[in-house]
């Protein structure tokens, strides 16, 4: 008696449904415009930069409002842009931020109502419930001048990875209404909760992925290698930058370059007159690789002619 013959690419005690070979667990779909998780390591200093800058933001806090703050990072996360401006949030004050010289835009978000606390503790008061709206002529520098303090203390938690300088833009109370990329672009966004006094809140940071993925490799790359081995890459730069000092280059002293009309160089004869253009006081420029790296003046030494260095490591800006 014979029996069936398994199917082809069936696996035992499999179930073949809709062309699938499936394994018998149930099936889930993938979106194809979530972004891809963050590795390990990059997630872990990205942890490590916030929590250092949710320390020194609760010390800068308490000090300013004389109140006492506490910071702590709730969580990081990878989300679209367009899940992003899909939240549902309480009204808030948006911050955009620039991080020279990285390219695209944060964003700092903070509650309303966090805020006007936070104006309240800074004029003195006892902070309590606050009546949610927008923020006058008046309040508006004095929370943008808080906000250039905490982003110093933002500059400080982000370089356990990259050195930037946080640029504030103008404030918006709808992040839809600020530029941060396209729908399927890749944010990093990290929740802090914010305990001022009694008032407990969030502040949200939202940053472009692609502006600190490069940082993010570079400083895993580097945390990677050992301490012999990063010896001896310092050894082979040095011998890399001594051999160069000693590699021959050809280096010309000449005068400021002249122009003339081409029938009176063909014109040029033995005898002839030429003016150069180049002024008496005016140093020779001293060039390499046509590059203007110093000044000097003419001279001799011995029977043979020379110049003499009167400045070094300037471009002349008329040559």
């Amino acid at each position: 008696m014979q029996t069936p013959s398994s199917s082809p690419g069936r696996r035992a005690g499999g179930a073949k449904t809709g062309g699938l070979v499936t394994d018998g667990r149930p099936l889930s779909s993938y979106d194809f415009l979530s972004p891809a998780k963050l590795p390990r390591e990059h997630l872990r200093t990205l942890q490590v930069a916030y929590e250092t800058f949710a320390h020194r933001l609760a010390i800068l806090l308490t000090s300013q409002l004389r109140v006492v703050c506490r910071v702590t990072v709730q969580s990081v996360d990878q989300i679209s842009t367009d899940e992003y401006l899909a939240r549902e949030v309480e009204p808030v004050v948006v911050a955009p931020l620039r991080f020279d010289p990285l390219p695209g835009t944060a964003i700092l978000e903070l509650t309303q109502a966090t805020t006007l606390t936070l104006i309240d503790h800074l004029l003195g008061g006892s902070g309590g419930k606050q009546h949610v709206r927008p923020l006058t002529d008046l309040e508006t520098p004095l929370v943008r001048d808080l906000l250039g303090d905490v982003l110093a203390e933002l500059k400080i938690g982000l370089a356990e990875f990259v050195r930037v300088d946080p640029i504030l833009g103008a404030l918006e109370y709808n992040p839809q209404l600020v530029q941060v990329g396209g729908p399927a672009d890749v944010m990093v966004a990290a929740g802090f909760d914010l305990h001022v006094g009694e008032a407990e809140s969030t502040l949200t940071l939202t940053v472009p992925l692609q502006s600190v993925l490069p940082s993010l490799q570079k400083h895993s790359e580097s945390a990677e290698v050992t301490a012999g081995e990063r010896a001896a890459q310092l050894a082979a730069r040095d011998l890399l930058t001594q051999g160069l000092r000693e590699v021959p280059v050809e280096v010309s002293v000449r005068f400021a370059p002249a122009r003339l009309r081409s029938d009176d160089l063909f014109d040029l004869r033995p005898g002839d007159l030429l003016s150069i253009g180049h002024p008496v006081s005016r140093p020779l420029d001293i060039t390499t690789a046509g590059r203007v790296f110093g000044h000097a003046v003419a001279t001799k030494q011995g029977a043979r002619l020379a110049c003499q260095v009167v400045a070094a490591n300037k471009e002349d800006a008329h040559a």
